[in-house]
C-alpha cells in the first residue's frame, strides 16, 4: 500500500512541476495580443484604412502626342507634331466616393468589434472547459487513490484468508476501471489545454497549463430589460446593419453623382513642320450626352438596396432582442439547476462513502455495496461540475448576447 501511494505522490508531483499555471486575466491577454486568426483579422481594418485614403485621388489627366505626314516624304511638306493635354471633371463623384469609403472603413471597424465579440466568448468558453476538465480529473484521481488503497488492503487481506478471491479480484478491477477514468480525464485536461494553446497561439508546452480560476461565478444578473436596451445600444452587429445601410445610402449618392454631366477640358498645340513652318494652339470643351441617365433602372436598385438595409436593421435589432431574452431565460434556468447542489450534500455523500468503506473493510457489507455508493457520490460529483460549467457558459452567453465586455471576465471566473 505505501508503495502504490508513494508512486502516485511521485507522478502527481512530477505532473504539478511540469504545470504552468495560468490566470484567466492573463490567458486573455495573451490570446487578445498573439492570436494568429485575430492578427489576420484586424487586417481588414488596415485594408479599409487604405481604401479610404486611395478614394481621396483626383482624375487623372491625359496626355496625347501624334505626328501627320500629308505631303510626300521626300519633300517634308505638312509634318507635324501634335501634343494634347486632356482632363474630365466630375461633379461631387469624388466626395461621394470618399463617403462610400469612410462608410466602408466604419464597416470594417464594427466587423471587427463583432468577431471580437464571438471571439472573446469562445475563449472564455475554451478556458472554462479547461477548468472544468481540471475538477473532473483530480475527481477522477481521487477515486483512483481511494480505491487503490482499498485493492492493496484487499490482496494483504487475501493472503491471511480474511476475505474471498472473489473480493480481491472485484476490488482489483475496481481499481483498473477507475485508472482507465484518471487515463481519460487526463486526456481530456491535456486536450483543453492544447485548445488554449491554439488560442494564444503558441502549442509549445501548451499541453502542461493549467488554469488557476474556478467555475463560480460572482454577482445576480440584472433585470432583463437593461440587458436588452445595452444590446440594443452595444451590440456590434446592430452597428454593422446601421453601418451597412448608411453604406447603401452613401453608394446611391455615389450612383447618383457619377449619372451627373461631366466636363471634358482639351489643351492642345500642332507644330508643323513646312515652308514656312507654324504652330496651331487649340482648347476645347466636351460635355457628353448622358442618355442612359433617363433609364431608371439604376435608381430603382439603389433605392430597393437602401430599403433592404434598413429593414435589415430591423431585423437584426428583432434577433438581438431574442437572444438577450433566450439566453437571459437560459442563465435563470441553469442557475436553479446548479443551485440543487450545496456543499453540505456534497459532504454529506462523502460521508457516507467512508462509512460504506469502513463498513466494507469491517466485512459487514459486500464490495458491490460499496462500489456503488462509490459509483453514485462520483455521479453527483461530476453533475455538480457539470452543473457549475453550465451556469459559467451561459454567463459567459448572456454577456455575449448582451455584448458585454468579456475581456476579463471578473463576472465569470473568481480568481
Amino acid at each position: 500500500m505505501k508503495r502504490v501511494l508513494f508512486l502516485t505522490a511521485i507522478i502527481l508531483s512530477l505532473q504539478t512541476v511540469a504545470a504552468q499555471d495560468i490566470s484567466y486575466k492573463e490567458y486573455m491577454e495573451r490570446v487578445l495580443k498573439d492570436n494568429i486568426a485575430l492578427t489576420a483579422k484586424s487586417l481588414d481594418l488596415d485594408i479599409a484604412d487604405a481604401t479610404a485614403e486611395s478614394s481621396k485621388v483626383f482624375n487623372d489627366p491625359t496626355l496625347a502626342v501624334s505626328y501627320t505626314n500629308n505631303e510626300d516624304w521626300s519633300k517634308g511638306l505638312g509634318q507635324g507634331i501634335e501634343v494634347e493635354l486632356g482632363k474630365t471633371f466630375t461633379f461631387g463623384v469624388r466626395r461621394e466616393r470618399m463617403n462610400m469609403a469612410d462608410s466602408e472603413r466604419k464597416q470594417a471597424i464594427a466587423l471587427l468589434e463583432e468577431y471580437m465579440r464571438n471571439f472573446r466568448a469562445e475563449a472564455t468558453i475554451a478556458y472554462l472547459e479547461h477548468l472544468r476538465a481540471g475538477m473532473i480529473h483530480d475527481e477522477a484521481v481521487e477515486v483512483y487513490n481511494g480505491l487503490s488503497e482499498v485493492a492493496t488492503n484487499d490482496s494483504i487481506r487475501f493472503i491471511k484468508g480474511d476475505i474471498a478471491e472473489s473480493d480481491w479480484l472485484e476490488s482489483r478491477m475496481a481499481q483498473g476501471v477507475a485508472r482507465n477514468a484518471v487515463l481519460e480525464a487526463e486526456a481530456e485536461l491535456c486536450n483543453t489545454a492544447i485548445t488554449m494553446g491554439y488560442y494564444m497561439n503558441s502549442l509549445c508546452g501548451a499541453e502542461n497549463l493549467r488554469g488557476t480560476g474556478t467555475l463560480e461565478i460572482s454577482g445576480q444578473p440584472a433585470p432583463i430589460q437593461e440587458y436588452i436596451d445595452n444590446a440594443l445600444e452595444r451590440r456590434p452587429d446592430i452597428i454593422v446593419a446601421l453601418e451597412r445601410a448608411d453604406m447603401a445610402k452613401a453608394k446611391a449618392r455615389f450612383n447618383k453623382a457619377q449619372r451627373r454631366p461631366e466636363l471634358d477640358v482639351n489643351i492642345g498645340a500642332t507644330y508643323n513642320i513646312s515652308n514656312p513652318d507654324f504652330t496651331t494652339l487649340k482648347a476645347g470643351i466636351a460635355v457628353p450626352l448622358k442618355f442612359s441617365s433617363l433609364n431608371k433602372g439604376a435608381r430603382i436598385a439603389d433605392e430597393t438596396a437602401t430599403y433592404q438595409a434598413e429593414i435589415e436593421v430591423s431585423e437584426a435589432r428583432l434577433l438581438v432582442e431574442t437572444e438577450v431574452m433566450q439566453a437571459y431565460r437560459s442563465f435563470g434556468f441553469i442557475s436553479k439547476q446548479a443551485e440543487t447542489f450545496s456543499s453540505e450534500m456534497l459532504n454529506d455523500m462523502r460521508k457516507v462513502v467512508e462509512n460504506k468503506r469502513k463498513a466494507y473493510e469491517l466485512g459487514e457489507i459486500p464490495f458491490l455495496d460499496y462500489l456503488i455508493v462509490q459509483r453514485n457520490e462520483n455521479e453527483m460529483r461530476h453533475q455538480y461540475i457539470n452543473a457549475l460549467f453550465n451556469k459559467a457558459v451561459a454567463w459567459v452567453e448572456l454577456q455575449r448576447s448582451t455584448g458585454l465586455d468579456l475581456q476579463y471576465g471578473t463576472k465569470v471566473i473568481k480568481e
